[in-house]
């Protein structure tokens, strides 16, 4: 299948080269798309770099901070438009392991999204402070009561197989930062798309630092109280 990893950047200089580099040693077969949103640190003359020694990797600069889930969608219409079949998409910073591409792979030949999954193994998280343990299994919690989801709907380690999700999925969505995972999961799944997941774990932050500020966390918050609305109304209805 003609396959593309995406991977959305901002300043991530001191990992983006590293990954990268090793996706494409194990993986000759996957073209690679950056999306970028103007990063000032150096981010960009590494791929272009990168680029230049051969790697097939197609590069945008969006030439603002334009959000998170805006890159994710505006790589899901390029792979439409493109006629890939499978678009797998991870983080920068090297949380996401290119260790895990093959299971995704795999997977998404019997589904039709595969989600990267913290809760499957009871150590995937041992890494981590135990406040970010909380938040992160408190949003958990809350996307599984107030939007029914059992999946870890805010992981950005997924794979699409592009010709069967349709387009107004990801066209009617509101969400253009961090919410885009978990509205974007809910959509997904009141339309019935074939959704399974693969165990990932995620390691401690080694560079750089989160982007969640409390400006998107309240974003977020707001588009869940959103989202919770439409499930109640489509319910009634």
């Amino acid at each position: 299948m003609k396959s593309m990893v995406f991977i959305p950047t901002l300043n991530e200089f001191g990992t983006i080269s590293n990954l990268l580099s090793t996706i494409h040693k194990s993986h000759e077969n996957l073209d690679i798309l950056v999306i970028d949103d103007n990063s000032t640190d150096g981010t960009l003359l590494a791929l272009e770099e990168l680029k230049s020694e051969g790697l097939p990797l197609t590069i945008i600069n969006r030439g603002s901070k334009l959000g998170i889930g805006s890159a994710h969608i505006e790589a899901l219409n390029f792979a439409k438009s493109r006629n890939y079949e499978v678009l797998l998409t991870m983080d920068a910073d090297g949380a996401h392991d290119p260790k895990f591409i093959p299971d995704f792979l795999r997977e998404i030949e019997s589904f039709e999204v595969v989600v990267g999954s913290r809760y499957l193994e009871p150590d995937s998280l041992q890494e981590w402070k135990s406040f970010r343990k909380f938040l992160t299994r408190t949003v958990h919690l809350i996307t599984r009561v107030f939007l029914g989801l059992k999946y870890d709907s805010s992981s950005g380690f997924r794979c699409y197989r592009i010709p069967t999700i349709p387009d107004s999925i990801f066209s009617d969505l509101r969400s253009r930062g961090y919410d885009f995972f978990f509205e974007s999961m809910y959509e997904l799944s009141s339309k019935k798309i074939k959704i399974s997941e693969v165990s990932i774990f995620l390691p401690a932050r080694t560079y750089g630092h989160s982007k969640m500020t409390p400006k998107l966390a309240l974003t977020a918050l707001r588009t869940l109280m959103y989202v919770s609305i439409r499930r109640l109304r489509r319910m009634g209805g």
